[in-house]
């Protein structure tokens, strides 16, 4: 397979960002410049995550096409998108957050057909790490007075929901007395904080110095909360059985790619910033508070235990279910072979 091929080029490329068309699958194939063949994959891409950074990065290097692969992407605001074009048979693969991976599936258990085959960041990094949960100025010495402030900023319906039920009930509030202020992005929650119509926010990295900048103050840390999302690689169960030796080739293709930008993050950051409009500062600090876990881990099986658990116990869908049989190791064994210690999980 082309996992174990070792060729002696890289092509230069820029990320093809397109509307996907059509189901899609690894009989779509095109040719590089000096004759390979290509196999089309086609990737839901997450606005500000780790994957397009890598996407974009692997593809300017040649990186995907060394295994084989012609990568074409489309981008999406939240993962419940991602998750639609997977779906839908417009992607073939795309990333989510573990919140929605278990909600999706919870709300869909009679028909989904979803299944994660790799984890790709989450745990802690090992450096210092910024963020947890900030308040506002008066609540800092008065922890319960948030239950009379503004609130929380909560995105329902995404993980965010469950890092705040993590964050107030670690200081001893009850979650359900703290009203939700609903915000999708962070340039309005930003907004709201220089208002001063928030009571409390979980930030981390880049912005949670903006909430400083703003007076917010950290009355607990990520590490002491618990807080480590984590984000996983899905595809559908038809498209993994039919494409296994790709997906294991995009994994070792996208590891590249993403060690390519930490040994390079100096060279790489100006185009980053330029290409997707952000702060080099704020970049390399999001990056470096990053862990990437290609594989798949015991510790990344018992979080989606864990968040699953809770978003049963609090409603979010009606049936209890085992979130181990939506793990698909297949791909991860062929790309980083059977007894890497990146594939440490036990299957239900």
């Amino acid at each position: 397979m082309k996992i174990k091929k070792i060729l002696a080029f890289l092509v230069a490329s820029s990320l093809s960002v397109t509307a996907f068309v059509g189901c899609g699958d690894s009989d779509d194939t095109s040719t590089a410049e000096d004759g390979t063949e290509l196999t089309t994959l086609r990737v839901a891409i997450m606005t500000g995550q780790a994957d397009q950074y890598a996407t974009y990065i692997g593809s300017e290097q040649g990186i995907f096409e060394k295994y084989g692969i012609e990568l074409t992407t489309a981008e999406y605001a939240a993962s419940i998108n991602t998750m639609d074009a997977v779906q839908n048979g417009t992607a073939d693969t795309g990333l989510l957050a573990d919140f929605a991976l278990v909600n999706r599936i919870g709300n869909t258990l009679d028909d989904t057909n979803l299944v994660t085959f790799s984890e790709l960041t989450g745990g802690r990094t090992g450096r210092d790490t910024t963020g947890g949960l900030y308040v506002a100025e008066e609540y800092a010495d008065n922890l319960e007075g948030l239950y009379d402030s503004p609130g929380i900023i909560t995105n329902i319906g995404t993980v965010s929901e469950y890092q705040n039920w993590l964050a107030l009930t670690y200081v001893g509030l009850d979650p359900d007395k703290v009203e939700n202020i609903n915000s999708t992005d962070v340039s309005s929650s930003l907004s709201l904080v220089s208002k001063g119509e928030v009571g409390a926010v979980i930030a981390s990295g880049a912005t949670a110095e903006r909430y400083e900048e703003y007076g917010m103050v950290l009355v607990a840390t990520s590490d002491e909360i618990g807080i480590a999302t984590r984000s996983y690689l899905m595809t559908t169960t038809d498209f993994l059985d039919d494409n296994t030796e790709l997906l294991g080739d995009y994994l070792v293709a996208l590891e590249e790619s993403v060690e390519y930008i930490t040994e390079h993050l100096d060279e790489v950051t100006p185009d980053i910033a330029s290409k997707f409009g952000i702060e080099e500062d704020d970049f390399q600090s999001n990056w470096n508070n990053l862990q990437f876990n290609l594989g798949f881990t015991e510790e990344g099986a018992q979080k989606l235990e864990d968040v699953a658990a809770w978003a049963y116990e609090n409603g979010k869908y009606d049936t209890e279910y085992d979130v181990r049989q939506f793990i698909d190791t297949s791909a991860a064994v062929l790309a980083f072979g059977e007894d890497s210690d990146k594939i440490m999980v036990e299957l239900s």
